[in-house]
C-alpha cells in the first residue's frame, strides 16, 4: 500500500512540475508549448482611407495572434500602390515581429512634411502580405492616403459622407456609404448660384483653394452625382478644412444632410461659406438645405403607365410665381366615359412636398359640354414625385366632383372597370 502511495504521489508531482513549467515558460531551449497555427489579425488606429495635408503624422496599427507561440511570428507590410516615396513622403516598417509569449505587436506609418511643391501623391500599404509561416489565415488590411502637398495660402477642404443609421439590402448586407451615395463637392459662389469647379470622385471629395484663387466669398456645396434612391437614406455629411501652419483637421459635421431621395435636379446642401482675403480664410457654417427648382417640372408631360387605358391624357405645366400649375389632366375621363367635351379649364396649382409626394387641394378643373349644357368640375388628388431616373416622374392619383359634391364621380365609376382610382404615371418629355 506505502508503495502505491508513492508511486501516485510522484505522478501528481510530475504532472504538477509540467503545468508549473508551462507556467513560468521562458520560450528558450526546450519550451513545452506546441508550435501551432494561429489566426492572425490587424486592428488599426485610424480609418483605413485617409485625405491629409502633408505634415508629420503618424497613424498607429497593431497585429495579433490568438495564441501564443514558442517562435516569433513575423508580420510583413508592403506598398502596393501608389506616387509617394517610401522613405521621403512616407516611412513604414517592412515587418514587425510578434515575440514568443506574446499575442501582440504594435507600430506607425508615418507620413513626413518637406519643402517641396509636388502634386498630390497618394500610397497604398497592405499590412499583412500573406507570406506569413506558421498561421492559418490572415486578416490584413489595405490601408490607403492622399497626400496633399500645399502652399501657405491653399486651403484644402475635404468632405466625407455616411448613412445617418445602417442601410442593408434585401439579404441583410450592410450598403456601404460610397455605395449608396455619390456626392459632389461644389465650390461656388455666396451666396450659391454659379458652380466654380466640382470635385467628384467614387468615394470622400478633396479639393484644393488655391492660394492664387481671387479674394472674396465662396460657398461649399454637397449634392449628388449619383444615389441608389429606390433606397430612402438620411447622409450624415462631414467638411474638413486645412493650411499650412495655420489649420489642421478645423471639422464641421452636418447631420441628415442629404436624403437618397435628394439625387434630383437643383436638390442640394451648402455646408459653409469661406470668405478668402489673402492667404487667410474664415469661416461660417451654413447648412441648408435647397428647395426644389421647380423648372425642372415645366414642359410637356406624357403618360408612361395609366391606371385604365383611355382615362388618362398627356398634360402641360408651367412655373408662375414659383408654383407649379398643370394644365389639361383628366380631361379624358370626361371625355371618353363620363361622354362630355370640355370647354374651357384652368390650370391645376400642385404642390411638389420636400418629401417626395404631391398634394392638389380641391380646385376648378373644367366646364364640360353635355347636350348643350355646361357643368363646371373640380380636381382633388395626391401622388409622388421623382427626378431620379433618366426623366422627371410624376405619378398621380385624383378624383373629380360636381362642385359642392361631397363625393368624386372619377373614383366611383373606376371602381365599376375594377379599378380604384383614375390617374397614372407621367414623364417629362
Amino acid at each position: 500500500m506505502k508503495n502505491k502511495f508513492i508511486k501516485i504521489s510522484f505522478s501528481f508531482l510530475t504532472l504538477l512540475l509540467m503545468f508549473s513549467c508551462a507556467e513560468n515558460d521562458d520560450y528558450t531551449n526546450d519550451s513545452v508549448l506546441s508550435v501551432s497555427s494561429p489566426a492572425l489579425t490587424v486592428s488599426l488606429g485610424f480609418s483605413n482611407s485617409q485625405t491629409l495635408v502633408e505634415q508629420e503624422v503618424s497613424y498607429d496599427f497593431t497585429v495579433s495572434i490568438s495564441e501564443t507561440q514558442s517562435a516569433d511570428v513575423v508580420v510583413f507590410l508592403e506598398q502596393t500602390d501608389g506616387t509617394a516615396t517610401a522613405g521621403e513622403d512616407f516611412t513604414m516598417p517592412s515587418s514587425l515581429t510578434i515575440k514568443k509569449g506574446t499575442l501582440s505587436a504594435s507600430d506607425v506609418i508615418s507620413i513626413h512634411a518637406d519643402e517641396l511643391i509636388e502634386d498630390t501623391e497618394t500610397v497604398t500599404i497592405q499590412i499583412g502580405s500573406g507570406n506569413e509561416s506558421n498561421v492559418s489565415g490572415v486578416s490584413n488590411q489595405t490601408v490607403s492616403f492622399e497626400i496633399a502637398n500645399l502652399t501657405d495660402g491653399d486651403l484644402v477642404v475635404g468632405m466625407s459622407w455616411a448613412a445617418s443609421s445602417a442601410v442593408t439590402d434585401n439579404y441583410g448586407t450592410e450598403i456601404g456609404a460610397y455605395d449608396l451615395a455619390d456626392l459632389r463637392l461644389l465650390l461656388t459662389d455666396s451666396p450659391y448660384t454659379t458652380v466654380y469647379e466640382s470635385a467628384d470622385g467614387a468615394t470622400a471629395e478633396t479639393y484644393v483653394l488655391s492660394a492664387a484663387a481671387p479674394d472674396g466669398d465662396y460657398s461649399f456645396v454637397a449634392d449628388f452625382y449619383a444615389a441608389m434612391y429606390e433606397i430612402p437614406a438620411d447622409i450624415d455629411i462631414t467638411l474638413t478644412f486645412d493650411q499650412v501652419g495655420k489649420i489642421n483637421g478645423q471639422t464641421h459635421s452636418f447631420s441628415n444632410a442629404l436624403n437618397t431621395t435628394d439625387s434630383c435636379p437643383g436638390l442640394n446642401y451648402v455646408m459653409a461659406s469661406v470668405t478668402k482675403s489673402g492667404n487667410s480664410y474664415s469661416f461660417e457654417e451654413v447648412g441648408e438645405k435647397s428647395s426644389l427648382d421647380l423648372e425642372n417640372y415645366a414642359g410637356a408631360w406624357s403618360v408612361k403607365t395609366p391606371y385604365h387605358n383611355g382615362l388618362q391624357n398627356d398634360f402641360t405645366a408651367e412655373v408662375t410665381d414659383d408654383t407649379l400649375f398643370i394644365d389639361g389632366i383628366g380631361q379624358a375621363f370626361i371625355l371618353n366615359f363620363w361622354g362630355e367635351t370640355p370647354t374651357t379649364s384652368a390650370p391645376v396649382e400642385i404642390t411638389l412636398n420636400s418629401d417626395g409626394t404631391v398634394s392638389i387641394a380641391r380646385q376648378y378643373v373644367y366646364t364640360a359640354d353635355y347636350n348643350g349644357g355646361l357643368y363646371d368640375y373640380e380636381i382633388e388628388g395626391s401622388g409622388t414625385w421623382n427626378a431620379c431616373g433618366d426623366k422627371n416622374i410624376l405619378d398621380l392619383v385624383y378624383d373629380i366632383y360636381y362642385p359642392g359634391d361631397a363625393d368624386g364621380i372619377a373614383k366611383t365609376y373606376a371602381a365599376y372597370l375594377n379599378y380604384p382610382y383614375i390617374g397614372g404615371t407621367f414623364t417629362l418629355d
